[in-house]
């Protein structure tokens, strides 16, 4: 069964979003973030040069997005990998919603994966190739890894999984907001 692995990426000709309150930056790091939420309104950075989308960049580690996906099979996908919290933006009091990935795999093969390592050894500074020990993947199609937990989220694509993962949805509905790379894939590179 292929596997294909992206990096996920806000697209900046969209909107980006910041909270009105400068100290208000929560931390996308794992944890559970519900019981103590209680966020700010949040504003447009650039609403000139910038067009709404139906994903919002709110900085690392984590994506927001609109009614419009909330409501799909995307919106079903993204709560099995994790929580969603609930924020509105400044002047119309729109309703938005984050994702806080909470789906966390260990499944970056550190033997060939070329990267820089903080000097304790636990989290890359860069990754350079990536190689993964698929196996150990769990069920959701949106996920972290612990070696960039704090500013990276990944997505996974099985053509047999279709239906049931974001990748695919996403691009099946014709979102926007969100750009993937492509890092790694379990198929066999195309012969000369």
């Amino acid at each position: 069964m292929a596997m294909k692995i992206f990096r996920i990426q806000p697209d900046y000709d969209f909107w980006t979003l910041a909270p009105i309150v400068q100290t208000f930056i929560p931390k996308f790091r794992l944890d559970q973030l519900r019981d103590d939420w209680n966020p700010p309104p949040f504003y447009v950075l650039d609403p000139i040069r910038t067009k709404k989308s139906d994903f919002f960049d709110i900085g690392s580690g984590a994506v927001a997005y609109n009614h419009r996906v909330y409501d799909s099979v995307v919106g079903e996908i993204i709560e099995r990998a994790g929580e969603v919290l609930h924020a509105t933006l400044e002047g119309t009091g729109e309703e938005f919603f984050i994702f806080n990935c909470t789906a966390c795999y260990n499944c970056l093969d550190r033997s060939k994966t070329e990267m820089r390592l903080t000097p304790d050894g636990k989290m890359a500074i860069q990754v350079k190739k990536y190689v993964f020990h698929p196996e150990r993947i769990g069920d959701c199609s949106l996920f972290k890894i612990p070696e960039t937990h704090r500013v990276e989220l990944y997505a996974l694509s099985r053509p047999s999984d279709y239906g049931d993962e974001f990748y695919n949805q996403y691009h099946a509905l014709g979102l926007t907001g969100l750009k993937f790379e492509e890092v790694w894939s379990d198929e066999p590179p195309p012969l000369p």
